[in-house]
């Protein structure tokens, strides 16, 4: 075959495998991504700190659940508080009110902006509660549901959407099952829910006799927006990536890359105390033979950066970076103190907007900090 003809086959074989997505195929990509310079370290550069030290404003309990508006700003929840602070990190509000009426909350909920407006799910009173950009208290919306195990994922015209999970019931011994785990629609005109697709997620379950039980996560659904309508997810031990069409309820894109997995180590006594805790006897999950690769996922624009499992105390977490149709484009070792990749591995206790990297720092005294990074240019 000339050689002309080799590079036209290889195109329309790639052609191929991205079109032929809508028959379920996965987009296979190889180990090492395009950009030449790929591997790299990259040390971010701190721009501001936000500390509760010197102020009776607010304190640091455990935030997490960070979120970023359109203006830049930050909104996060802790112990009986949910806080704003502008781009510049000066605080703003504190948007908890504890109680049952208008505006109030038993607990912080799960919040996100739509718009210049904050709206905070409250699970308990099963309500959306809106406050508008000066932080005060607008309107509520019932939320025809009594399952409080709802997270608020994503606010498109109209319509929000939450990730809902069952408890696994199980007899007998303890055992890894899997569950589903699900998004939910809400119609904002009139507070109707739909349940939409569900992806299965692993867990480790303990069911006592007399009804009790408790569970562990062995992988969950992890998600992030992504551009206008979409949600970038992972819920497997093994590499893949998922985009979904919230407003199609469907899956559009799966992508994958091959990944050397990363080996587990063994539970201290100390963590495995830190599991479920029934009739006076301590349950954790099996060990395992690797970490789950996916850890976290962030996105920006039209990329999806996936941070892995691969982790060194030189360079720091690895993060995989792919575009929207699901190519490898590049990958960097992001080179953060410890506290800080503690955060970037954990799910809501980190978020991107553009250049800037919002991250939950705990520091040796137990005591958190929220630190603002600024991420050179990847691509």
């Amino acid at each position: 075959m000339k050689k002309g003809h080799k590079t036209n086959l290889a195109i329309l074989t790639g052609l191929l495998s991205v079109c032929a997505l809508g028959f379920g195929q996965i987009i296979e990509n190889p180990a090492k991504p395009k950009a030449a310079n790929a591997g790299r370290v990259i040390v971010p550069e701190e721009v501001l700190a936000i500390s509760d030290e010197g102020t009776s404003d607010f304190y640091f309990k455990y935030p997490y659940s960070l979120r970023v508006g359109p203006d830049g700003s930050l909104v996060l929840r802790d112990k009986d508080q949910i806080l704003w602070f502008n781009r510049d990190g000066r605080f703003l509000h504190n948007l908890f009110k504890k109680g049952q009426g208008p505006g109030e909350m038993r607990y912080p909920g799960d919040c996100l902006y739509v718009g210049e407006r904050v709206v905070v799910y409250s699970g308990n009173e099963n309500k959306l509660v809106y406050f508008d950009r000066n932080g005060k208290f607008e309107k509520e919306l019932s939320v025809a549901s009594q399952d409080h195990s709802l997270v608020l994922l994503r606010h498109l015209p109209g319509t929000y959407f939450f990730k809902a999970t069952k408890f696994p019931r199980t007899s007998g011994d303890p055992k890894i099952v899997e569950t589903p785990q699900t998004i939910v629609s809400l119609e904002e005109s009139d507070g109707s829910l739909r349940t939409l697709s569900s992806f299965a997620a692993k867990v480790y379950v303990v069911t006592s006799a007399g009804g009790g039980g408790g569970s562990i996560s062995i992988a969950s659904l992890i998600t992030a927006p992504f551009k206008s309508n979409l949600l970038a997810l992972a819920h497997t031990e093994e590499y893949l990536i998922k985009i979904y069409d919230l407003a199609a309820d469907r899956v559009i894109r799966e992508f994958r890359r091959a990944y050397d997995r990363v080996k587990s180590e063994p539970l201290t006594d100390e963590q495995k105390r830190s599991y479920v805790y029934i009739n006076g006897k301590h349950y954790y999950p099996p060990e395992r033979r690797f970490q789950n690769d996916i850890r976290n996922i962030l996105t920006s624009d039209d990329q999806v950066w996936v941070v892995t499992s691969a982790k060194e105390k030189a360079r720091g977490v690895l993060l995989d970076i792919f575009d929207e149709d699901g190519i490898y484009r590049d990958c960097f070792w992001l080179k953060l103190p410890e506290p800080a990749l503690d955060s970037i591995l954990a799910p809501g206790r980190c978020a991107l907007d553009g250049e800037f990297l919002w991250v939950v720092e705990r520091s040796e005294d137990e005591t958190f900090a929220i630190k603002k990074y600024r991420v050179p240019s990847i691509l």
